[in-house]
Parts: structure tokens; C-alpha cells; sequence
């Protein structure tokens, strides 16, 4: 038996590999006449995204907030997954009805928005924060855990951090402002 040497990607790579794979799956619900099939597609695509949004969440997120510290950039990312997020979750329960196609376009949209701001303006500011060498060693890791996250149902992952997601929109933000003293009177 032969072994082939699997050279692993960089974990930047393997995420725009990874945003590719989502965009074609997008554009082949959108060229199909056939329901079934859009919703098969579609659960392609709710599959990738949600193992996708675990390797990004768990796994590179962290790499570069420890590296680079919670800017702007990863901060709005970190929200607009929130929010692609709560999208996924309305289209997963509007297979088969009517509002389907609808739910599914602004999901993609959202993508879209995420992905190009990723790839512009985060991953490279990423790379020079971590270096090839970390980021030989995220894409192996992240490859490994998304290989996982494809083998297990998306959904119920999906619904408990879409749930700490809402618990921790809920919460009131930190404040920048030093807090108002209230004097008493007498």
C-alpha cells in the first residue's frame, strides 16, 4: 500500500480553499431549477459553513487574537459570524417552504460581505502576525478538526452556539467611560 506525504496548507489557505468550495455550492443552488436539489445543496453548504465557522470560532480566531490582540477587524468578524450564524439557522429551518430561496440569498450575501473583508483586509494582517510556521501548524490542526466537524450532524453545534452567541448579545457591552459618580445629599 502507498502513503502518499500530505503536505498540509496554511491555514489561510485552507479557509479561502475552504470560502471557494462555499461560493461554488452557493452559485449551483442558484443555477438549479430542481428543489431537491437546491436543498441538498444547501445542506452541503449548511455543513461546510457551520465546520467552517467551528475551525475559524475554536481555532484560528484565537491564534490571531492572541497574536494580534482583539481589533476591529477580528472583532467585526467575530460578530458578522453571529450573524451568518442566525442566517444559517433561519435557512436550515425554511428547507422546503416557501421563504427557502429567500432565506438562502441573504445567507450568501452575508458570505460574500464576510469573505471579502476576510481575505482582504484580515488574512493578511493575520499572516504577518503569525508567521508561516504558526500558520503551517493552525492549517493542519483546523484541517483535522473540520475533517470532524463534516462527520457530525451540523445542527445541534449550530443551535448551541447560535444560544452562547444570543446570551452573549444579551449582555450589555463593556464600558470605555469611567463610571459617573452620583453625590448624595444630605
Amino acid at each position: 500500500m502507498r502513503v502518499a506525504a500530505l503536505r498540509s496548507m496554511k491555514a489561510t489557505d485552507l479557509l479561502k480553499q475552504q470560502h471557494d468550495e462555499v461560493a461554488k455550492l452557493f452559485e449551483a443552488i442558484e443555477a438549479s431549477d430542481n428543489d431537491t436539489e437546491k436543498r441538498q445543496l444547501f445542506l452541503e453548504v449548511a455543513s461546510k459553513l457551520a465546520a467552517h465557522d467551528a475551525i475559524e470560532r475554536k481555532i484560528f480566531y484565537p491564534a490571531c487574537e492572541e497574536a494580534m490582540g482583539l481589533n476591529d477587524l477580528l472583532g467585526e468578524a467575530l460578530v458578522e459570524h453571529g450573524v451568518i450564524e442566525f442566517s444559517l439557522y433561519q435557512g436550515t429551518e425554511a428547507v422546503g417552504k416557501p421563504d427557502f430561496e429567500f432565506k438562502v440569498k441573504v445567507l450568501k450575501e452575508l458570505v460574500e460581505h464576510h469573505v471579502e473583508e476576510e481575505e482582504a483586509e484580515f488574512f493578511p494582517k493575520a499572516k504577518k502576525a503569525l508567521g508561516d510556521d504558526s500558520l503551517d501548524l493552525l492549517g493542519s490542526e483546523m484541517e483535522a478538526a473540520f475533517q470532524k466537524e463534516l462527520e457530525a450532524d451540523f445542527r445541534q453545534p449550530l443551535y448551541d452556539n447560535l444560544r452562547q452567541v444570543l446570551a452573549g448579545a444579551l449582555k450589555p457591552a463593556p464600558s470605555k467611560t469611567k463610571p459617573i459618580k452620583v453625590r448624595k445629599s444630605a
